[in-house]
């Protein structure tokens, strides 16, 4: 599975710069064809050749492959679909959190985005991607990643608690600022 910390390595990629050269692709190098095929994409059945593009030409083969190579691939389909649904939105640096209290992502949604697993985080991404594109809100797209990558454990809990904490943070300051 991908390297998610934040601490940046030598000799691996890390997911930011994985996730920021798939979204330059996207932005910059896929066809619209290869976007609407990536927001078409079933990741239960990924056969779609522009998703095969992107996993074999931006993302490490180590993070695909191995054991649960056939898991890997549907948590890949599901980060790309979204990305694919908001290109052109992505922006490293910032936070999730941050970028759902602009846009006005509802408290509930929230709620329901950071308790997620499985094949109800991919709905709850899904949900978001539609939002923040309809809100033409820009999004690190890194911080998506490391939901559908880390699910359990205390690494993922950490990474909740950040996004919750730059949600809250931005959600708060809007409501001090709108009683000014």
């Amino acid at each position: 599975m991908p390297q998610v910390s934040n601490e940046t390595t030598t000799t691996e990629s890390t997911i930011h710069s994985v996730v920021g050269k798939i979204a330059y692709a996207m932005e910059n190098h896929l066809s619209n064809r290869d976007l609407a095929q990536l927001r078409r994409a079933l990741p239960a059945e990924p056969y779609t050749p522009a998703l095969w593009k992107v996993l074999l030409t931006y993302v490490p083969p180590s993070w695909t492959g191995g054991s649960k190579q056939d898991e890997k691939e549907r948590l890949w389909a599901h980060l790309l679909q979204g990305m694919a649904m908001t290109a052109g939105l992505h922006s490293q640096g910032t936070p999730l959190g941050w970028a759902l209290a602009q846009a006005g992502w509802s408290e509930l949604r929230f709620v329901r985005l950071m308790q997620a697993r499985g094949d109800g985080l991919a709905k709850e991404i899904r949900r978001l991607a539609s939002f923040l594109s309809s809100k033409s809100q820009t999004a690190d797209w890194s911080d998506i990643a490391q939901l559908l990558f880390n699910q359990e454990g205390e690494r993922a809990e950490r990474h909740r608690r950040h996004i919750a904490r730059n949600y809250y943070q931005a959600l708060y300051r809007q409501e001090k600022d709108s009683s000014n």
